[in-house]
């Protein structure tokens, strides 16, 4: 009897089960594709508002705390100037980034962007700025800070450059009434220069100026509240990874302990609130409302 003869040869076999295997291994799921463009984990982009080292400390606690909820590897990166900050998030080489309100509404006019979550300090998702000027000063009232010398601290962001500019033009008072001005750069800074008589007054986010308050500085006006520095994400990510993000940025508030994750950003920081871009309208306003300052958004 004659044997059968399966028609098809061993080595086109290995073929058949070669392209079928293909097939199954090549189309992930989606939730796989999601995870395997996240290997590399995320970015978190920072503002230089210190220096590396020390905005690294800063950030290091909510870090850990984000890659434990997500799951997924999270990257500090600090920028070496405001500049960059947009031009990293426009080249897709940061994911998210700490902004403070006037970054953010610069950022949202060039690239496309969304907020995520806004600091909340001691209870407050706002906040002001105040002047300072020394406790034995003649200065009484604003207006008197006419043919004075002023000193900045990090005047690009909006606690110490754009709020005290916002109190002192409410009072009538302008850089050219002023006799001299200067930007340290420093917050802390500004406000030792002022104790040390190197300078009349000047001005930063009210929380700063806390620690001074009766050691031998006085508050002499307040600005109106805006809102908080924010957490934003660069335009493009996937929204299911983007709702993931707010939700863990969000959920901190339930834990007993997110004061110690939080509170190395900014002293006195114990939560985070739901972000909106219609949220920085009111800087956008204080911003065009501005003449004294055409270059303030220049790196």
């Amino acid at each position: 009897m004659k044997k059968f003869v399966f028609p098809l040869k061993r080595p086109f076999l290995f073929f058949l089960f070669f392209l079928l295997f293909s097939t199954i291994v090549v189309v992930p799921a989606p939730r796989a594709q999601e995870k395997r463009g996240l290997v590399r984990g995320l970015v978190l982009l920072l503002m230089p508002l210190d220096s590396p080292s020390v905005m690294y400390g800063r950030f290091l606690p909510f870090k850990r705390y984000l890659e434990g909820r997500l799951g997924i590897p999270v990257k500090l990166k600090v920028a070496k100037k405001r500049s960059e900050v947009i031009e990293t998030l426009e080249k897709g080489q940061a994911d998210l980034a700490f902004l403070c309100p006037t970054l953010y509404c610069l950022a949202s006019r060039r690239i496309p962007i969304v907020p995520l979550a806004k600091l909340r300090v001691n209870g407050s998702s706002q906040y002001r700025s105040v002047l300072l000027v020394r406790n034995d000063s003649g200065i009484k009232k604003i207006s008197d800070l006419a043919g004075r010398t002023f000193v900045y601290g990090r005047f690009y962001c909006p606690g110490s450059g754009l709020l005290p500019d916002m109190i002192l033009r409410g009072a009538g008072v302008h850089e050219s009434d002023l006799m001299d001005t200067v930007r340290l750069g420093s917050d802390e800074s500004a406000v030792l220069a002022v104790m040390a008589r190197l300078f009349d007054a000047t001005g930063v986010s009210e929380i700063t100026a806390r620690p001074y308050l009766g050691k031998g500085l006085r508050i002499l006006g307040y600005s109106r509240p805006i809102p908080q520095y924010l957490f934003a994400a660069r335009g493009g990510m996937d929204r299911n990874l983007l709702r993931r993000i707010k939700a863990a940025m969000l959920f901190v508030n339930s834990l007993k302990s997110r004061k110690d994750v939080l509170g190395g950003i900014e002293p006195g920081a114990d939560g985070l609130a739901d972000a909106h871009d219609r949220d920085y309208d009111i800087v956008r306003k204080l911003i065009r409302e501005d003449p004294d300052r055409p270059g303030m958004f220049r790196p």
